[in-house]
């Protein structure tokens, strides 16, 4: 049944259209494209031929968009339109460099000016084809016609001479099973030109390896710029923003009885205030326009975690904080997601639990150990999703250093984070 499936296939008639228009498209394609790109040329002496050269550049680029159109409304073939890379920013110059380098422009060109001989081609061998099946299939219906009944011929069988023999329309009938067979092979012919025309059209009206990788790397680039931007947020602002809603609630709460202690209260919100402001601020500079995917907002690294613990002292939780080995040694890039593992472990303390804390880093042995527990909360804390926005992104951090990661309930009833960084 595989022979006739493409009597049945609506496919099949789809391509027959896409084939038929390739001629007439075609011719248009060439005409079109030679006579502007030679008045253009002519006149560049008096460069007049610029704005028409460049008219034909975005003409021959929009009819590409519509033969994209073509192979997906006809072929079935989707083509992705290619990524515009010279209608970003800059001056017109810069714009018009960037449509000359673009690798999509010529081959789009070339694909027009093929349309042409690809067109030729399928009209002759479908129309030759579809006259032949035609003329099959219709003889018995030809041959009463008058230009047929003035046909005699003789014929001679052996010593068998017949003269002046005029054929009847059931000497054609044979024709006609050989026409439907015919028929049937032309649509195979069809399916099968379809294909040509559809891969050769998405070598040329597509994107090249090169330029899918480079769309590819962009979009690694950004989607990296985004998640770090996403955990700058929520370990910096998260952890500011904690802090001040601890210190709200313990100075709303004593606000009659300790007014002192209100107001220190107050002051630590508005010191944190400021504080976040400004590393909103700087957090926020990833995204400015003027080199944002090559921008490196500086991150806080294990010399800082002094100040870290001071400010959750501050909210009433005792801290304490072990350090062992030189952590000068320890590389940059290690020190800034330790010290966010660390603050990310402190919000959640002051978040959930308010419990007593100890911290404790060590950097010996190649590695650098880091792990903050603290004690169970007097009252147990209303159940969470396990595995939230934070761990995660502890997770994260850590396995982009190749680390290991241990988060959870500790055996006490208290929770325990511990990550080892190699170094």
């Amino acid at each position: 049944m595989g022979f006739f499936r493409p009597i049945f296939q609506a496919r099949t008639y789809r391509h027959f259209v896409y084939l038929a228009l390739a001629f007439p498209l075609g011719l248009a394609y060439f005409v079109f494209l030679v006579t502007g790109i030679s008045v253009g040329v002519g006149l560049l002496v008096i460069w007049v031929g610029l704005p028409i050269l460049l008219a034909m550049i975005l003409a021959w680029r929009g009819i590409g968009t519509f033969e994209r159109g073509l192979h997906r409304g006809l072929l079935d073939i989707d083509i992705p339109e290619p990524t515009v890379t010279f209608l970003g920013e800059g001056n017109l110059w810069t714009r018009i460099k960037g449509i000359l380098a673009d690798g999509g422009t010529w081959r789009t060109l070339i694909w027009l000016f093929l349309r042409f001989p690809f067109g030729i081609f399928t009209f002759t061998l479908l129309t030759t084809v579809t006259a032949f099946v035609v003329v099959f299939i219709a003889s018995p219906a030809l041959i009463p016609l008058d230009v047929v009944d003035r046909m005699h011929v003789d014929i001679n069988i052996g010593t068998l001479t017949i003269r002046n023999w005029q054929p009847q329309p059931v000497d054609a009938w044979w024709m006609v099973p050989l026409g439907t067979l015919l028929l049937i092979i032309e649509l195979h012919i069809i399916n099968g030109l379809a294909w040509i025309h559809g891969v050769v059209g998405k070598a040329f009206l597509g994107s090249s390896a090169r330029e899918r990788e480079e769309v590819l790397e962009t979009r690694a680039t950004e989607l990296e710029q985004r998640t770090r931007l996403a955990h700058e947020l929520h370990d910096s602002i998260g952890h500011a923003v904690t802090r001040m809603v601890v210190q709200a609630g313990a100075g709303r709460k004593v606000f009659d009885t300790d007014p002192g202690f209100a107001r220190e209260s107050l002051e630590i919100i508005e010191d944190t205030g400021r504080t976040s402001l400004s590393e909103l601020d700087r957090v926020l500079g990833i995204l400015r326009e003027d080199g944002a995917a090559t921008i490196e907002p500086p991150v806080p690294d294990l010399t800082d975690l002094d100040r870290l613990i001071a400010g959750v002292r501050e909210v009433d939780i005792p801290v304490t904080l072990t350090a062992t080995g030189d952590l000068n040694t320890v590389p940059r890039g290690i020190q800034g997601a330790a010290y966010r593992v660390i603050q990310e472990a402190l919000t959640n303390v002051m978040r959930h639990a308010g419990t007593a804390t100890s911290v404790k880093v060590r950097a010996l042995g190649g590695s650098l150990d880091v792990e903050v527990v603290n004690e169970p909360p007097e009252v147990p804390p209303p159940p969470r999703a396990r595995g939230g926005r934070g761990v995660i992104g502890m997770r994260e951090r850590v396995a982009a250093y190749g680390g290991i990661s241990e988060i959870g309930p500790g055996l006490d009833g208290g929770y325990r984070v511990y990550v080892r960084f190699p170094l």
